[in-house]
């Protein structure tokens, strides 16, 4: 899956001019996001990680969250087990950070690797954009195996700086 993204994000790059998701150049999943915290998730992640162990998980469609700033992304099915692990994050550790997104809610949320955003999709490329993605296979299986916080460093961009594998058997 990594390397399918990868290929997607060279091909909009070069093709489109598309470097919104360069910016954080790792394919993942979001389960919640925060600006700053005060509370340490270091203990909270690794208990997570004890208890659950890597898990398949699928990829179905190509997708776009509307608005002003359109996401172009991969769906992944929510199934039991991705809803189980949102579901304990986001007890956990949404609960206990000043979130600042609503749609990582259990309710909202929609997991989805995203292909590109921002100011990179506007009214003239979205239609040969999608007109390029819709012709893909987006149906893959790929391991869900770690849990990473990723963290913004001015001048080195968005880089991993935690990461807990799920080690229960």
């Amino acid at each position: 899956m990594n390397r399918f993204v990868r290929e997607l994000w060279n091909e909009l790059k070069t093709d489109f001019g598309l470097r919104s998701v360069m910016l954080n150049p790792l394919p993942h999943i979001s389960y919640c996001i925060f600006e700053e915290t005060t509370v340490t998730s270091d203990p909270m992640l690794e208990e997570i990680a004890s208890v659950m162990g890597a898990f398949s998980a699928k990829t179905e469609y190509l997708g776009i969250f509307t608005g002003e700033r359109p996401v172009i992304f991969i769906g992944v099915a929510k199934s039991p087990k991705l809803a189980s692990l949102h579901k304990s994050l986001c007890k956990v550790l949404c609960e206990a950070v000043d979130s600042k997104a609503a749609v990582y809610s259990e309710t909202h949320w929609i997991p989805h690797i995203t292909l590109a955003y921002g100011d990179d999709v506007n009214r003239s490329n979205i239609g040969p954009v999608m007109e390029r993605l819709a012709f893909k296979d987006f149906h893959h299986e790929f391991v869900i195996d770690n849990l990473a916080v990723l963290e913004e460093i001015p001048e080195k961009g968005i880089v991993v700086s935690k990461s807990f594998r799920l080690t229960c058997s």
